[in-house]
């Protein structure tokens, strides 16, 4: 059975206001997973065991269902599922004379628009066809009713909403203008005037990738009552957009032209009284940071919001070493950053034997994050990536076993990881069949970023994704087996204690803030004092990571730092202090390439080599030795041979392997202190212009 509550609360988002807080009885709107749906469009509603889900921006149940597969929401097994359009009933039907009468249109004319009566489902309905720029047919939808009794529209099967009258798009682009209305009705009547115009095929359904046909072109929106937020969701795609707002009494322009109004000179000078859209975003804007920064007053007023991430970790029910769930934090924050070309996010890779917590570690991490701020993609498909339509911009991707992805240049999800890695955003091309004409094409994948990547592997990946991945090896030795039993029987007895909402609304605050500009005045030093002891090519990408991870810091610590005469956001030492305290491990291991473990394992052949108890040291010895599983030891001795600090001694094929030393290990070469980097280097020194506490300055900016 589908786990109603964990779907529910998986999408609703942390604005308090939002129309996806209220609870029903049985019935829920919340956001659809299949699409980018910042105001709530899908509606939900639970009966007789069943889920009956339906989104009124056009998405399909199937679209719906695998959305909600690829975050982990459904099994793909249970078929309570249905749509909630199938348990209404369509309207009463509707001719093409009957609509013609209704919108007062001459009905040769809507034929001429290639409009036809057909039967949907044994229902008289007007077919109404929807060309592309070329006039190939694209899609069709029907209309099935005139009145509000029922289900009036309908898509073919297989179809997806588009903008209507995209046939003539040429045309209004030597115009230099259009009119965006809500539905096809007002194209025909605007056509008829000859007024540029094409129609969104309902308030909900608009695409941010439908903004590609309007470039070029100044845009206007007749903004009905009752669409309040479709100005704001098309603004944020067209940024130079005005908006209408329908006079008194005058609905859209059909109705304009049935109340016998002189239309062209309604529409003239409703274009002189058009507001920027702008101007709507701004405001909400500040409504929106106003309300997160409300919500999230305890933790913009602490000491440190670190101390109080460190303690709701820990309080959520995770145990053991807490520095993989901080790291993970801080990588998840460094989508906030922002980057400068060339410049690379907090990318992370957990490695670890299965149950080692990987994938719980960023189950908590995401618990003290909105919705808003990740997107799951559970498996490594490139069918999850082409198909996907999220807004990954300021998102951290989690990207389940990444270590599933077929190797090769031809694959296109690997191709899309390695694109993501090196340029924070997906862009990448792949080949798909057209579900149409069953022939294949090339389609390009271009999803704007910044975007984070973490992912969790039980082995490294290679070479090429490695590299451009900060490696976080899982401790799976006796202490942290047991921190994490100890754990889990605490949490048994006393229970979990859910997530501080105020640490969720504050990362929701530092996300509509983005992007973050934040300035390291002693990157030099910590570069300098890095160079001095690290000479291994991989750092430099390092360093742009630990860059990174500094700056994530000082966002979370905003408003206890100043702010430099261009706005930036400087960092301090203690950023760096605090990051060097969490990743030291992690770079003199990726440094090196002998983690810990490797050390380990190589020591304890050393060890048991010196004592000559046995001339036979193998894995399972070693296992034993070190107190750890054998599968651990395995995975950590293939490291360490890969290295050629461990070689095997035994010739004989298909026997155990015979342990013994082999290169020595490389000196293990840290980061420098804080007091070296302060030493050479103050804020003081390197900024010469006026800075401002952060906390002086106006909550909002725009």
């Amino acid at each position: 059975m589908i786990d109603t509550t964990q779907l529910i609360e998986a999408l609703r988002c942390t604005r308090a206001h939002c129309v996806c807080q209220k609870n029903g009885s049985g019935k829920h709107t919340l956001h659809c997973p299949a699409h980018d749906d910042e105001h709530p469009s899908l509606s939900l509603k639970t009966s007789d065991g069943k889920v009956l889900v339906h989104c009124n921006a056009g998405c399909t149940q199937e679209a719906v269902i695998e959305a909600l597969r690829l975050r982990g929401l459904w099994n793909g097994k249970d078929l309570s599922v249905k749509t909630e359009t199938a348990q209404r009933s369509l309207a009463p039907g509707v001719t093409l004379a009957a609509l013609a009468d209704a919108k007062k249109l001459p009905i040769e004319y809507l034929r001429s628009r290639g409009l036809s009566d057909c039967k949907y489902q044994g229902v008289c309905a007007v077919k109404m066809p929807y060309p592309d720029p070329e006039g190939n047919l694209t899609a069709v939808r029907f209309r099935v009713g005139l009145g509000k009794e029922g289900v009036r529209f309908k898509w073919r099967r297989g179809d997806h909403p588009l903008l209507y009258g995209l046939d003539r798009i040429a045309i209004f682009r030597r115009g230099g203008w259009v009119l965006l209305v809500e539905g096809e009705s007002d194209c025909w009547t605007l056509w008829q005037y000859k007024i540029p115009a094409l129609g969104i095929p309902g308030k909900s359904t608009w695409r941010a990738e439908w903004a590609e046909f309007l470039e070029g072109i100044e845009v206007y929106l007749w903004q009905e009552p009752d669409a309040a937020d479709l100005g704001i969701n098309i603004a944020r795609a067209i940024p130079n957009l005005r908006v209408i707002a329908a006079p008194d009494g005058i609905k859209d322009p059909s109705e304009a032209h049935m109340q016998g109004q002189d239309v062209v000179a309604l529409i003239e000078q409703l274009k002189k009284e058009a507001v920027a859209a702008d101007g709507i975003l701004k405001q909400q804007a500040h409504q929106r940071i106003s309300e997160f920064a409300q919500q999230a007053t305890v933790v913009l007023q602490s000491p440190d919001p670190i101390v109080l991430v460190r303690e709701a970790i820990q309080k959520i029910g995770y145990g053991g070493e807490i520095k993989p769930a901080l790291i993970t934090y801080l990588a998840a924050t460094s989508r906030l950053v922002d980057v400068r070309p060339g410049a690379m996010l907090v990318h992370l890779i957990l490695l670890g034997t299965p149950s080692a917590g990987k994938s719980w570690t960023i189950k908590v991490v995401t618990r003290l994050l909105p919705p808003e701020a990740y997107h799951v993609i559970d498996a490594g498909s490139p069918r999850a990536l082409v198909y996907d339509k999220s807004d990954l911009r300021h998102r951290m991707v989690i990207f389940g076993e990444a270590d599933s992805l077929p190797t090769g240049e031809d694959n296109p999800a690997a191709s899309a990881i390695r694109n993501l890695l090196q340029d924070n955003q997906l862009k990448y091309k792949v080949v798909i069949r057209d579900p149409a004409t069953g022939d294949f094409t090339v389609r390009e994948v271009d999803k704007p970023g910044p975007t984070v990547l973490v992912t969790t592997a039980v082995r490294k990946l290679g070479e090429q994704l490695m590299t451009r991945l900060f490696s976080l090896e899982m401790a799976d030795d006796r202490d942290q087996v047991l921190a994490a039993l100890q754990t889990q029987a605490t949490a048994e007895e006393d229970g979990i204690t859910e997530p501080d909402v105020a640490l969720v609304a504050f990362q929701a605050y530092l996300q509509a803030r983005a992007p973050w500009d934040v300035h390291i005045p002693f990157a030099k030093s910590l570069a300098g004092e890095i160079g001095k002891s690290i000479s291994a090519p991989r750092i430099l990408r390092d360093f742009s990571r630990l860059l990174a991870l500094i700056k994530a810091t000082a966002i979370l610590r905003h408003n206890h730092r100043k702010v430099d005469g261009k706005g930036r956001l400087i960092a301090e030492i203690d950023d760096y202090a605090t990051i060097r305290d969490l990743v030291n491990d992690m770079y003199a291991d990726s440094i090196s390439g002998a983690s810990k473990g490797i050390r380990e394992v190589v020591d304890a052949v050393g060890r048991l080599n010196a004592e000559k108890k046995t001339d036979k040291i193998t894995v399972t010895l070693v296992a034993e030795t070190l107190g750890i599983s054998k599968s651990s030891v395995s995975r950590r001795v293939k490291g360490a041979r890969s290295g050629g600090w461990l070689v095997n001694a035994e010739t004989r094929n298909g026997f155990p392997a015979i342990l013994d030393l082999g290169e020595p290990l490389p000196p293990r070469e840290g980061l420098p202190t804080p007091e070296m980097i302060a030493d050479h280097c103050t804020v003081s020194r390197q900024t010469d212009e006026a800075v401002t506490p952060m906390c002086d300055r106006e909550v909002i900016e725009l």
